[in-house]
């Protein structure tokens, strides 16, 4: 975040000289003939050398950046900034008292614009924004008080809460933009990821189509064909995966709110994984008591789907136990648990997140547990996992309650 920060502040840097051109000759058009010309040279000229230096720092940083330490480039462009405050602001140190109240008030208004517009050019990093625009309005308050002292409190603290609102404002510029490189960075590291994921079966179906194509004898071209179709479902799952992921981030997941019965719902998803488990030699025990719920009936099922199609891939023996019931409160619950190898503390956070999968497993994409967390989170439910190595693994969802009460079943706990 940080390197993103001073790349993007050190792109508008090198325009700064331009645009302090420009500020120079609007405050040179204010204070002639009244300011002796020889001031107003020297002003020009540290003003105008400080955004060169910045400007000149800018255009060595950019194309080094990636190799360079970005808190120390951080520090070194925020002290260049105090630095053309400080300069600016001067401005007003040096002129204000020789024009008359009106040349003083345009004075004043152009610095209290100029220390807005730092909030721009330093990309909302709120520590660029407050040693840019303090040292600004420092010095344009200072001979301000001095030239009227009657008004100095109410100056002093008007000058404070804008300067603490201009931080503000930078602040939650700060967060948008961190969030921004997020998703960008998220978004990157998801294609990286579903290219290598994708990319794998694909060439595994390339030379089995080579095997079809070789005349293979009855035996091979049925293992073949066996082999195709768990590639293709597979690669099914994981493209439904990625546009439920993609959906879900961009906001566009759709929801309607329906009461329908949980234990029903669930039922019918087990039924669609009897075969698989008992492929593996598992067997699924449904504890299915009649509980209402209020959500996304399709939502629902992706939970209830993502989580015992989980628990199947990382159990090779025992079972998979599926349970409804409710809390005392009335909110309606689903665990799916396990025999299987069991997750570590250490990892029962991380489970959550896109394509992480424990022990570098090869089973799944690595997105079905990222997609419960998230569309729990649509829905307003809450999801836990109590586990250990070994010793299997208990997923809760707990679903906010149906607006008018539920049947309140008996809360099953593993």
């Amino acid at each position: 975040m940080t390197r993103e920060v001073v790349t993007l502040h050190a792109r508008v840097l090198l325009h700064m000289p331009l645009v302090q051109l420009f500020f120079i000759g609007g405050v040179g058009w204010i204070v002639y003939p009244s300011v002796p010309l020889s001031t107003f040279i020297l002003w020009c000229a540290l003003a105008l050398g400080v955004e060169l230096l910045r400007a000149a720092l800018a255009w060595w940083v950019l194309p080094r950046v990636d190799k360079l330490d970005p808190k120390r480039l951080h520090a070194a462009f925020m002290t260049l900034d105090a630095l053309a405050g400080a300069s600016t602001g001067l401005s007003a140190v040096l002129f204000l008292r020789h024009l008359s109240f009106v040349s003083q008030s345009l004075i004043e208004i152009i610095l209290f614009s100029v220390a807005a517009a730092g909030v721009s050019v330093a990309v909302s990093s709120r520590y660029m924004t407050a040693a840019y625009s303090f040292l600004v309005l420092l010095g344009a308050t200072i001979p301000w008080i001095g030239l009227h002292p009657d008004k100095s409190w109410a100056v002093m603290g008007l000058t404070l809460v804008y300067w603490l609102f201009l931080i503000r404002v930078a602040t939650e510029s700060e967060r948008l933009l961190y969030r921004s490189v997020l998703i960008r960075q998220e978004r990157d590291r998801i294609i990286s990821t579903v290219s290598h994921d994708l990319r794998q079966p694909l060439h595994a179906l390339s030379l089995y189509g080579a095997v079809l194509v070789s005349h293979p004898s009855a035996q091979t071209l049925q293992e073949t064909r066996k082999n195709i179709d768990h590639i293709v479902r597979d690669l099914e799952r994981m493209l439904a995966d990625v546009l439920d992921l993609s959906k879900i981030s961009a906001g566009n997941y759709p929801t309607q709110q329906n009461v329908f019965s949980l234990d029903t719902a669930v039922a019918d998803i087990c039924d669609e994984f009897d075969s698989s488990a008992s492929a593996k030699g598992l067997k699924i025990r449904r504890t299915l008591n009649p509980v209402k719920i209020s959500g996304d009936k399709l939502a629902v099922a992706r939970i209830a789907r993502n989580l015992i199609d989980n628990a199947i891939k990382f159990t090779e023996q025992g079972e998979v136990h599926v349970t409804t019931s409710s809390s005392q409160e009335g909110d309606p619950l689903l665990y799916v648990a396990d025999t299987g190898q069991g997750i570590a503390d250490t990892e029962q956070e991380l489970i959550f997140r896109e394509f992480y999968q424990i022990n570098h497993s090869e089973e799944g994409t690595g997105l079905g547990l990222s997609i419960v967390r998230r569309l729990t989170k649509l829905m307003g439910a809450r999801i836990s996992v109590k586990s250990a190595p070994g010793q299997g693994s208990c997923f809760q969802v707990s679903f906010p309650p149906p607006p008018n009460g539920g049947i309140v079943a008996l809360n099953l706990h593993r």
